[in-house]
């Protein structure tokens, strides 16, 4: 079932939460909502549900109004990021609670409830823990059981909050790939928030980068991210080197490097750490900087760097690394492969501040 989001606000007495927001989501997509805490994106998800009411604008389901219908209405399937899973219930009751109290004449049979429940928790690879309790699992466990039973009562649509936010790195990551091909089985429409952008890259179709209630880019995962609209999506969206500049005419000084830029006026450069050569000889165009630190971090090895008052991150292979045998106080030269420059007000300027 397709979403449309058109022109939706929502105040929390002098805090706007949501400043107009139009967003259309196709039948069968998995979007990411994406931002920082505070940017909107909960409220959004709790508007889409039905759980939270809309000052202005409208909501629609398959190009229905649903503006103002109760959530049990809208046929959605909420997965909080805490579980909430019934402690005294077993694991099979609890997925099994939201066809139980059901109306009279919708409910099932009850050994179709059964039929049901058992297919949900076979989806998931649990069936086998049908009869214990919540207090048993892990929390990679206990968060595909409060999947199975919002997926239970058959919703048009599914919201998830935050679902991986309460576990470890390394069942959060699991779990990413295992929703992507349940999400791939099922072609159910879903919308996940996250502040996590690894997450967001990784499991969504299309991204929504949200900022103080507003949305910032919606776009692929590779467009958001190699694409960046605004210096905020670029900041957010993984590490990146801020040189401030002025800009001149058709370009923008960046050191002794130069790039296409937008009109005149002050103006910030972004350049991902990945995106920088290092040599020990001069180069053409390039920057002078004396390093300060080398970290090996897994497959890569961090430098970081100084020049002039900026301060400069460098990500290299091992092997880039070996070859150039960096080390603290060398004098070396920098060249971006790959600029992007944003004319901006010295207001976002301030905002964003200097360096890496």
């Amino acid at each position: 079932m397709s979403i449309e989001i058109c022109g939706v606000g929502k105040n929390f007495g002098n805090f706007v939460a949501l400043d107009n927001i139009d967003l259309n989501i196709p039948t069968g997509e998995l979007v990411a909502l994406l931002g920082p805490s505070g940017c909107g994106k909960t409220t959004l998800l709790r508007i889409i549900a039905g759980m939270e009411t809309a000052d202005s604008g409208h909501v629609k389901f398959a190009g229905e109004e649903a503006t103002h219908l109760h959530a049990r209405e809208r046929q959605v399937g909420f997965v909080f990021q805490h579980y909430a899973l019934f402690r005294h219930m077993s694991v099979f009751e609890n997925v099994a609670f939201g066809l139980r109290v059901k109306p009279k004449h919708e409910r099932l049979l009850e050994a179709e409830i059964r039929r049901r429940v058992m297919d949900l928790l076979k989806l998931v690879q649990l069936d086998w823990l049908a009869e214990r309790y919540p207090s048993q699992l892990s929390g990679g466990q206990r968060q595909r059981i409060a999947l199975a039973r919002a997926l239970a009562v058959e919703p048009k649509v599914l919201l998830l909050d935050e679902p991986f936010g309460a576990l470890d790195t390394k069942v959060r990551k699991e779990l990413r790939r295992w929703l992507r091909r349940l999400h791939d089985e099922m072609h159910i429409s879903s919308v996940f928030v996250t502040h996590d952008q690894e997450e967001a890259l990784e499991v969504a179709d299309r991204v929504v980068v949200m900022n103080q209630g507003r949305v910032e880019q919606i776009g692929t995962p590779d467009e958001v991210y190699s694409s960046p609209a605004s210096p905020f999506v670029y900041q957010f969206l993984g590490n990146v080197n801020v040189f401030h500049s002025r800009v001149h005419g058709n370009w923008a000084d960046v050191g002794r490097d130069v790039s296409a830029a937008p009109p005149d006026g002050e103006a910030m450069a972004f350049v991902r750490p990945h995106d920088i050569d290092i040599e020990h000889g001069p180069m053409t165009g390039g920057l002078e900087a004396t390093v300060q630190d080398v970290h090996a971090i897994g497959p890569l090895v961090r430098v970081e760097l100084a020049h002039a008052s900026e301060l400069i991150e460098v990500e290299l292979t091992r092997e880039r690394a070996t070859v150039l045998n960096l080390a603290k106080g060398q004098q070396v030269w920098l060249k971006p492969r790959q600029v992007k420059v944003f004319a901006v007000p010295g207001s976002v300027l301030e905002e964003y501040g200097s360096g890496i």
